[in-house]
């Protein structure tokens, strides 16, 4: 895994910056796997990098529906898989699909899904006193 890139976030207003940033660098049929901490930041920033792919739905975390798909400048699917227990529930959902599909493929918790994975960004969160240190790598 190659590290791309880090930042320092302070306010909301850094993290808006980054996900500009981000939104840039992804394109479609990107796999973008998110990991921190529970209120880290993993949805607020997804939520900012639709903004700017001018999705206008409300992007909410799917931690309930598990996935969420929105549409804008470019298609996206929103992956929240803190609540499986093993990749065979998500083969059931048809994860593979979104996966391979020609949206950018956000997953939180991905843990159980990136063994099967053969590229992908990771964006990884560290809570750190009165910040975040935001990483991302790449894998190919």
């Amino acid at each position: 895994m190659k590290l791309l890139k880090s930042w320092t976030v302070n306010s909301i207003s850094d993290s808006q910056k980054i996900a500009v940033e981000l939104s840039n660098i992804f394109k479609a049929a990107d796999v973008v796997l998110l990991e921190g901490t529970l209120g880290s930041g993993k949805t607020f920033l997804v939520q900012e990098i639709c903004k700017n792919w001018h999705i206008d739905e409300d992007v909410t975390s799917p931690t309930f529906t598990l996935i969420q798909n929105y549409f804008g400048d470019i298609a996206v699917n929103h992956l929240d898989l803190y609540r499986i227990e093993n990749i065979e529930e998500l083969d059931q959902l048809g994860w593979e699909d979104m996966v391979y599909s020609e949206a950018v493929t956000f997953i939180e918790w991905p843990q159980k899904v990136e063994p099967a994975l053969q590229s992908f960004y990771k964006v990884k969160i560290d809570l750190r006193n009165d910040q975040r240190e935001i990483s991302l790598n790449k894998k190919n």
